[in-house]
């Protein structure tokens, strides 16, 4: 799906629908769009049945001590527009859309994120010295929610792998009303892309932008930093709705590998870079791993 999106959006015959049916990749994307609607259809049918049988939820408060939210899914089910209840389409879409960016996304945020830790031994070692604070000498508890919070310059090294290497390199909007740039108009209805991998790169915001360094994202040095110079999840109204969730599955998912493992540089192995609507690399990105007496 991601390699057939990419496609249609920079080939002049694909993007093109009625082209784009005689293909063969048409067949195959119609064929991974069934099951995948057929599997979300499965989760929005279930949850249905829960609600129907046990009410809206639990009342139990989570580790913090505060009551817990219902989840997105729930509160999509009991959304009523005009006094009706949203169609089930429109709930699959939301759905779809969740179970998509929370998956390959995170993926790519957290397997670039072990890479730059293991070319940066440096670094790898003042996440560890952090985590040992946190856990003393528990490699195996599990991290609660005020853990997670307390990892601060773990975020550090996760936004700057994020800068370096964005999950989604490029995203794009439709203008919903004439807009001024440069001197000139553009026209309602216009696809803009924006090519978040260049702007990370922008050396009059991030000095050597090639260079790794978690210190980019330190308080002091973001306080003045424009909200739009960096985007791995967007911004504005239509951002990405699970950023905060992901960084807390990023940061989760790192601290226990880092708590049992060493991560060691493959000499010699450079990533070759290709987007498939999220980046990954071509050649994959290889580290060693050695057990870790935390």
């Amino acid at each position: 799906m991601c390699r057939i999106t990419m496609e249609r959006s920079f080939s002049p015959i694909k993007m093109w629908d009625t082209l784009f049916t005689l293909s063969t990749d048409y067949h195959v994307e119609r064929k991974s769009l069934k099951i995948l609607h057929d599997y979300t259809n499965s989760v929005i049918r279930s949850r249905k049945g829960q609600l129907s049988n046990n009410g809206t939820g639990t009342t139990n408060n989570d580790d913090t001590g505060i009551k817990r939210r219902l989840a997105f899914l729930d509160l999509l089910l009991q959304c009523r527009v005009d006094g009706e209840p949203l169609p089930d389409e429109n709930i699959r879409e939301e759905v779809d859309t969740f179970m998509f960016e929370g998956h390959d996304t995170t993926t790519s945020g957290i397997s670039f994120a072990l890479y730059c830790l293991a070319k940066h031994p440096e670094v790898q070692e003042r996440v560890v010295e952090e985590l040992r604070s946190i856990f003393n000498d528990d490699k195996d508890r599990p991290s609660t929610y005020t853990d997670l919070q307390e990892m601060k310059y773990l975020e550090m090294v996760i936004k700057e792998s994020m800068r370096i290497y964005p999950p989604v390199p490029i995203v794009s909007r439709q203008l919903d009303r004439n807009a001024e740039y440069d001197g000139g108009m553009l026209p309602e209805g216009l696809a803009i892309t924006i090519f978040i991998f260049g702007l990370h790169r922008q050396e009059d915001v991030f000095p050597e932008p090639e260079k790794f360094d978690p210190e980019r994202f330190s308080p002091e040095n973001t306080v003045n930093r424009s909200a739009y110079a960096y985007l791995p999840f967007s911004a504005g109204p239509r951002n990405c709705i699970g950023q905060r969730f992901a960084m807390l599955e990023m940061k989760s998912a790192i601290s226990k590998v880092l708590r049992n493992f060493e991560l060691l540089e493959v000499p010699d192995h450079k990533p070759i870079l290709a987007s498939e609507a999220i980046l990954k690399s071509a050649n994959g990105l290889l580290i060693r791993l050695k057990d870790r007496k935390f």
